[in-house]
């Protein structure tokens, strides 16, 4: 008999989990997301941003025989990033190991493509649209609804919350089976912003295998991310309670703003960005940090419904699937009891989960003087590691992105740099 497990969110997590629950063949599964079908959806009128997938993300996928060749045919492999400025060189900082950076509506329309054409409608449901309502966790069942349409109740063996940082099953296990989670909003916002790389007319190429940035001050930045296409795909970071541009209103206007303050992006933004610009939603990105991730032997939360991080340093996407990996590694060893797996996956991530909030917030400095700092402690570490690898320890960012070690252990490794960054932040606790 097949365990019916259900899980809300078919995003990256969501959708890589039900690959790893199926391959199995102990489970049928069922998967609601609220968001629409991306499949029959024009993708560029969602919201949408890129993410880079780095080693411990890409563990996760090669699982999966092909699933890593087809994601890294849609996405472009990087080796190293450019802060561009006004006055003087831009500052180049190289990458021994490239990241694969991928449009995250393009990553989900690839794991999703994947599982459909890989498993059975037996085996597999998916469902788009349907938003959870409410979770009976002792009958085991959750409620359902589409639209305005009436609800209705779906029974489990398993749920799984995969349904992102504002997750309806994660309140109300806050709410019905005491589970402590503390939520806040990180003081940037953010507008998705799409360029080209090119502008033939004024001799404009930014490169193609280099994520692009620029800090204005220590309040608005912009990183942009090459996509296939000669494309850039990226964001215009600032802080929420001081919008620059709540007083846009053209799209002379925005092109403008952009060309007198990230005067290269504003050469390559067109008519047509700039109008579009106009409409986007401003984004807030909510932190989530629980002090369990499961409830009894039934009820699974992963990805951003557990611990949703800062983008600061590009760990959200690849957290989420190291967790699938690592609780697929779980069930292996404990032979697929729930009972027993999931608060082996609490005891193992909650702690790798809380270290990796405390990186994302303080690993890159806000003040002038830091920044500095940061870019020569990591020029230093790596000549000196090159040098003396036993003795000198990379700096965080090549700790995180590039070395095979727990969140924990680089937290450890980088709280000196982690306590100095929290003490010059004004919005530390």
């Amino acid at each position: 008999m097949l365990q019916k497990v259900v899980i809300i969110g078919a995003g990256p997590a969501g959708l890589l989990l039900a690959h790893y629950l199926l391959r199995r063949r102990k489970y049928c599964v069922e998967l609601y997301e609220r968001r629409s079908d991306p499949r029959v959806v024009d993708a560029s009128q969602d919201r949408t941003f890129p993410i880079s997938l780095q080693e411990r993300g890409r563990k996760a996928i090669r699982a999966l025989a092909g699933l890593e060749e087809a994601i890294a045919q849609a996405g472009v492999f990087c080796n190293g990033s450019v802060m561009h400025r006004k006055q003087g060189k831009a500052r180049k900082i190289s990458r021994a190991t490239p990241l694969l950076t991928i449009d995250r509506n393009r990553l989900v329309m690839i794991l999703l493509q994947h599982l459909t054409q890989t498993y059975s409608s037996e085996q597999l449901l998916v469902k788009f649209g349907y938003q959870c309502v409410q979770v009976d966790r002792r009958a085991k069942t959750v409620t359902l609804q589409m639209g305005q349409g009436e609800a209705f109740a779906v029974a489990y063996d398993a749920l799984v919350a995969a349904d992102g940082a504002r997750s309806h099953v994660r309140d109300y296990l806050a709410q019905d089976a005491g589970l402590q989670c503390e939520q806040n909003y990180v003081p940037d916002a953010y507008k998705s912003v799409f360029l080209s790389r090119l502008n033939p007319a004024l001799g404009l190429e930014l490169e193609h295998d280099k994520i692009h940035g620029w800090n204005r001050d220590n309040k608005t930045r912009m990183l942009m991310v090459p996509q296939p296409g000669e494309r850039l795909n990226g964001v215009i970071i600032f802080d929420a309670q001081e919008n620059p541009l709540s007083s846009l209103s053209t799209k002379e206007e925005v092109l403008t703003f952009f060309q007198e303050n990230f005067p290269l992006f504003g050469q390559l933004m067109s008519q047509e960005e700039a109008e579009a610009f106009l409409h986007r939603p401003v984004g807030r990105v909510l932190t989530v940090s629980c002090a369990r991730f499961h409830d009894g032997d039934s009820i699974l939360l992963i990805g951003d419904a557990a611990h949703a991080v800062s983008p600061s340093i590009g760990q959200g996407c690849n957290a989420s699937l190291e967790d699938v990996l690592i609780f697929g590694q779980l069930l292996e060893q404990y032979e697929d009891d729930w009972e027993l797996v999931l608060p082996a996956f609490s005891e193992q991530r909650v702690p790798d989960a809380h270290a990796l909030g405390e990186l994302s917030n303080y690993s890159f400095p806000r003040t002038k003087t830091l920044v500095l700092e940061f870019f020569l402690r990591l020029t230093m570490s790596r000549l000196l590691h090159r040098w003396f690898p036993k003795w000198v320890k990379p700096f965080v960012f090549d700790l995180v992105l590039d070395r095979d070690l727990s969140y924990s252990q680089v937290l450890n490794l980088s709280q000196g740099w982690i306590n100095k960054v929290k003490r010059s932040s004004p919005h530390a606790s």
